[in-house]
């Protein structure tokens, strides 16, 4: 951002320069929010015109990275991924069935499915038999119970199915007494069927603990237009900016090609300049600060960009944004909103940023966490831990429950 300078010779607290805030409103934002934006700012401009990039795509967030920030409940497509990949009959998928995305983009946010399995089988190109098969199979597979259901009644008797309480009170009164279900007669079908009243009672209270839409017990799926390519070539690593992500900019000269050059000197044209100037001035701000933040990134965080999935050497805000001269809330909302591609993979720039351990420097809490949690997944208490760490056994119990907490939510 542009220099911040106070304002002199004013009596009473020295206020910050309306200037300092220059861009920042472009700086902050994500960057599929960008064009709109930029037509915000230059309005009806007679001079540039702004339309979304030419290679518009988003791409989800990878959720599988540790951060040392308690963790958000991962997307849906991030929690199906690993499981559809492990469900029975998905080896056997081709071309587009083949792709785990393809599965979880048939549900709704409740979880069911969007599309009938015909219309899955068409636009995956296979047989829709196979599709309906596979949709059968992931229903009796994946966690939550209750996903890849057509409606309501199918998700409940999916979560009936997976309790092994299939053909009781509660499956009957889905599967035969709906109608006097939903008119509240449950009492007196189970009478006629020869269901005693707690069985009905009992019946009942079990529908009602069921989850009746277990999509929502994810986070929204996040998608993000990453602004910086991390390009690795062998041992080398440059940042570049994503220019085909870019909201394209495109001036509107031709149309006054009919008028002399002294009608862009018009006085009604000032404006014009200013709003497409001050517009253009606050979209380069964003793009030359974003792309000095990515070679630092990558000067420090050399290993993480190679392999994505360590945890972070050591790096705070206040450290990079002291090395960039920028204010520290300024880079951390900035990296809030902004993601990177590595790889052809997305991951959001918050994950290169880590404060060092308490109890050891050079180490960061989400490289310890990581560490205290793969040994936990051995077996080792936190004495244990601490000592082949050499760590104290209250800073391993600390991190060991901010862990459990991170995982429980």
């Amino acid at each position: 951002m542009n220099e911040l300078r106070l304002l002199s010779g004013l009596r009473g607290k020295p206020r910050l320069s309306p200037k300092a805030f220059l861009g920042a409103n472009l700086l902050l934002a994500p960057a599929a929010e960008l064009t709109d934006i930029c037509r915000a700012l230059a309005g009806d401009n007679a001079l540039v015109r702004f339309s979304p990039p030419r290679g518009f795509s988003v791409r989800i967030e990878d959720a599988e990275d540790f951060y040392e920030n308690i963790a958000e409940r991962p997307s849906l497509d991030a929690a199906l991924y690993p499981q559809i990949c492990g469900c029975p009959g998905f080896a056997f998928l081709e071309g587009t069935a083949a792709d785990p995305a393809f599965w979880s983009s048939l549900l709704d946010e409740r979880g069911y499915l969007n599309t009938t399995p015909e219309e899955a089988a068409s636009i995956a190109g296979i047989d829709a038999a196979a599709a309906e098969r596979f949709i059968k199979n992931l229903q009796d597979y994946v966690e939550p119970a209750g996903l890849f259901a057509a409606d309501l009644k199918e998700s409940l008797l999916i979560q009936l199915r997976r309790g092994r309480l299939e053909g009781g009170a509660a499956w009957r009164l889905l599967t035969e007494g709906e109608a006097v279900l939903l008119s509240g007669r449950a009492a007196e079908w189970g009478g006629s069927q020869g269901l005693e009243a707690g069985e009905i009672e009992a019946a009942l209270a079990l529908l009602r603990s069921l989850d009746p839409a277990p999509g929502r017990n994810f986070a929204p799926a996040a998608f993000s237009l990453p602004d910086i390519e991390f390009v690795i070539e062998g041992e080398r690593i440059t940042p570049r900016l994503i220019v085909e992500n870019m909201p394209r900019v495109e001036n509107g000269f031709a149309e006054f090609e009919a008028f002399s050059d002294a009608l862009l000197r018009e006085k009604w044209l000032r404006g014009e300049w200013r709003a497409a100037r001050d517009t253009l001035k606050k979209l380069g701000m964003r793009y030359r600060t974003l792309l000095r933040a990515a070679f630092h990134i990558a000067s420090v965080q050399r290993e993480k960009v190679m392999a994505p999935s360590r945890p972070p050497e050591p790096l705070t805000y206040k450290e990079a944004a002291a090395a960039l001269s920028l204010h520290t809330s300024t880079l951390y909302r900035a990296m809030q909103n902004t993601s990177c591609l590595i790889s052809g993979r997305s991951y959001p720039m918050r994950i290169f940023f880590s404060r060092a351990a308490a109890a050891e420097k050079t180490v960061s809490i989400a490289a310890l966490r990581t560490q205290i949690s793969t040994l936990r997944a051995q077996g080792l208490t936190n004495r244990e831990i601490g000592e082949r760490l050499g760590l104290p056994t209250r800073t391993v119990a600390w991190h060991s429950a901010k862990i459990g907490a991170a995982r429980g939510r």
